[in-house]
């Protein structure tokens, strides 16, 4: 080789060098987020388990309530898998390999809450990040005293039931030594479990597909994989703050683009295993986790954010496949439903107006103008703002401002807005009513019971409808603007009190589609109900039951037409693209068609539909403006302002 040749490769090496180090420095930031939820949540859910992330982490940080829920749902979505296929081999011998460990001390929470010992486990990584493991295992006595004696091999660790082994899983030949070396022989009365916890994903698919192919070999050989999707492309809002975050630290995630969706991910794992079982987050949510551990947890910590809980999941799957002849067949991912284009309708950017990053606040039109009341900055903030048709956004300084708050309401009625509850903290509900006449905030009167994520409509010039937001009150109440009275509706009909629910209302008929109830959950509702009022009775009507109406925080249009503009929110059954974000449903036919988000819009500034408003401008247009996202540990996303046209 020429000395030319010689510093190429010199250089090349050290870039790799290089970028491994950078992958291997992301344990350290996971590691003390995991840390976060034992301390927090692991002693009142899972005592059993202990503590053993305080072996590898010194300083603890609690982090937010959403990475909290959201690392707890990744290693839960492990571990849960994890036992179910201990269960059904109950008297084999089981080998869980950890392909890329990190620090993570799953061995030692296993090995010390269960009285099987027919479990035994390997954790590969680095060799570098193994030798760090290893001088944290060293110096506790806890884990020694647990893993008991190592007897001397190649190996770091080599204890009765616990390996530690360095080996850089880009060097396929060396891994397929490892493997041979472990499990020379074929044995079916052995189970082996392959983990791959966000692991694989950092490696270009050539030198991870065929780790999995080389596991797949393996007697009885069970793969669980946890990895990102991005099932509306690289440029939805949400994908692209979560690969520019791994971009940005120099470890790139390389599976993510070429296996964007659960069917390409499906797809690729039934090339080595004849069982294929993937699920994101959210249905491991639904389906893994019990109702009484999900209410134990709203209890441990006040939780509010589920809009961003449900998006991210939605970005993270976990698979679980498998050769073993004793396990479940494999259930293939539907795939979407294509819609008809509406033309009739258009989505746009409404360019040169000025944007403010406010998430849940209350917006309603007042005059020519666009009043912004309260929603969450980094904190809750109670500043009300002007917005003109120009798009210049003011503030405007006032006395006696309600407090500050979010998820609360506001709407035009006469020459007024009346300001509805709202909370702080997710359990500190708001109760009170104020009156905005342009000059001045006005205290009105308090409701019997705090009401948020509510919704209202205008009823006639005197009366607002307000339903659900509230734990135990009625579902429906009025509030007349003239009397101050609040009046309790009687209900013909049946429908749960709903968190974040669509309402419209016109020419004395009304619709609700979307929120939940059992806010531990929740319970999404996925029906549209027809509603309309005599008296104080209310009638409702369900029309039409679909997954297309199961949104949190979705807005909506009546159009005279007899058509129902449906918009954004977060579904609980899949995620929204630029497809279905925006969807029109034809009241006559209920037909639904798509109102599709450009590719260009998705380029100059993505949506998210998140504690956003939907403002009706003029008999044809409505603007859409506020709302944003924390996207897990990734950072903040916001919108612009959007125009839609019918």
């Amino acid at each position: 080789m020429n000395q030319q040749n010689l510093k190429k490769s010199e250089k090349l090496k050290r870039k790799q060098k290089y970028n491994d180090q950078q992958v291997q420095g992301t344990n350290n930031s996971s590691i003390v987020s995991k840390r976060s939820v034992e301390k927090l949540y692991f002693s009142k859910l899972e005592p059993n388990l202990g503590e053993w992330f305080k072996e590898f982490v010194f300083n603890s940080k609690r982090r937010s309530p959403s990475i909290n829920r959201g690392y707890w749902i990744r290693m839960e979505s492990i571990r849960l898998n994890i036992l179910k296929i201990i269960e059904l081999h109950k008297n084999q011998k089981i080998n869980i390999i950890n392909l890329g460990c990190g620090f993570d001390p799953l061995p030692f929470q296993l090995l010390s809450s269960t009285t099987n010992d027919n479990l035994n486990f390997i954790d590969i990584d680095y060799p570098d990040l193994v030798y760090e493991k290893f001088n944290h295992i060293q110096n506790s006595t806890k884990i020694m005293e647990l893993i008991g004696e190592s007897i001397p091999n190649e190996y770091k660790l080599n204890c009765s039931n616990y390996k530690l082994i360095g080996c850089d899983l880009k060097e396929t030949s060396s891994y397929q030594k490892l493997i041979d070396k472990l499990f020379p022989t074929s044995n079916n009365n052995e189970v082996n479990i392959f983990i791959a916890e966000v692991s694989l994903a950092y490696m270009d698919p050539n030198f991870a597909n065929p780790i999995i192919e080389i596991s797949s070999k393996v007697s009885n050989s069970n793969f669980l994989i946890l990895e990102q999707i991005i099932p509306d492309g690289s440029k939805n809002s949400f994908a692209k703050k979560m690969l520019y975050h791994f971009n940005h630290l120099r470890s790139p995630i390389q599976c993510v683009e070429k296996y964007s969706t659960k069917r390409l991910q499906y797809d690729r794992f039934k090339n080595f295993y004849k069982n294929v079982n993937i699920n994101d987050l959210f249905q491991n949510w639904e389906n893994l986790v019990d109702d009484i551990t999900k209410f134990k947890l709203n209890q441990i910590e006040e939780f509010d954010e589920w809009e961003e809980f449900i998006l991210f999941c939605q970005h993270y799957f976990v698979i679980h496949a498998n050769n073993d002849s004793n396990s479940t067949e494999s259930s293939i991912p539907k795939e979407e439903i294509e819609l008809d284009k509406d033309s009739s309708v258009t989505f746009s950017i409404f360019e040169n107006s000025d944007t403010f990053e406010l998430k849940f606040p209350a917006i309603a039109k007042f005059k020519d103008n666009i009043i912004i009341n309260g929603g969450l900055k980094q904190s809750r903030t109670n500043e009300t703002l002007q917005l003109n048709q120009q798009g210049k956004l003011t503030k405007i300084d006032l006395s006696n401002q309600p407090t500050p708050r979010m998820c609360h309401s506001l709407t035009s009625i006469g020459d007024k807005l009346i300001l509805i509850g709202g909370r702080s903290k997710p359990n500190d509900i708001m109760n009170d009513i104020y009156e905005f006449d342009g000059d001045q905030w006005i205290k009105l009167i308090e409701l019997d019971e705090g009401r948020y994520r509510h919704s209202v409509v205008v009823l006639n010039n005197e009366e607002l409808l307000i339903f659900g937001g509230a734990t135990t009150g009625d579902p429906f109440i009025k509030f007349n603007i003239i009397t101050k009275k609040i009046t309790s509706l009687k209900i013909e009909g049946e429908i749960e009190s709903l968190f974040s629910s669509s309402m419209t209302y016109k020419n004395g008929i009304g619709y609700i589609y979307g929120g939940y109830s059992e806010v531990h959950l929740p319970k999404v509702n996925d029906k549209l109900y027809k509603f309309t009022i005599e008296k104080d009775t209310i009638h409702i009507t369900p029309i039409l039951q679909n997954n297309l109406l199961s949104r949190i925080s979705s807005k909506s249009i009546l159009l005279p037409n007899n058509k129902l503009i449906i918009i954004g929110g977060i579904s609980s059954t899949k995620i929204l693209t630029s497809k279905t974000n925006i969807i029109s449903l034809d009241l006559t036919t209920l037909n639904f068609k798509s109102i599709e988000i450009s590719q260009e819009i998705y380029e100059l500034q993505s949506p998210i539909f998140i504690g956003f408003s939907c403002i009706e401008n003029s008999d044809n247009e409505s603007l859409i403006l506020g709302g944003g996202c924390v996207c897990y540990s990734f950072g903040s996303c916001y919108n612009g302002i959007y125009k839609l046209n019918y």
